[in-house]
């Protein structure tokens, strides 16, 4: 079983290939975006920064709310 992009248009069957990290809805590639994130860890009493950026999937809904690049 597949799962359908959330935005698109309904009964146009484009496979999803991605989740929003934020709302949870399904995306196919034209709709989903992919943004850095920083990775921290908490390391007794203060953070640590990774060197590494992760990256963070979410919808063009969620990516104007957020105000990502």
């Amino acid at each position: 079983m597949r799962m359908n992009c959330y935005d698109c248009v309904p009964d146009s069957g484009t496979a999803a290939v991605a989740i929003c990290r934020n709302c949870g809805a399904a995306l196919c590639q034209e709709h989903a975006f992919s943004a850095p994130q920083t990775v921290v860890q908490v390391h007794g009493v203060g953070k640590t920064t990774m060197p590494e950026m992760a990256r963070r999937i979410v919808c063009l809904i969620c990516r104007g709310a957020t105000q990502l690049e």
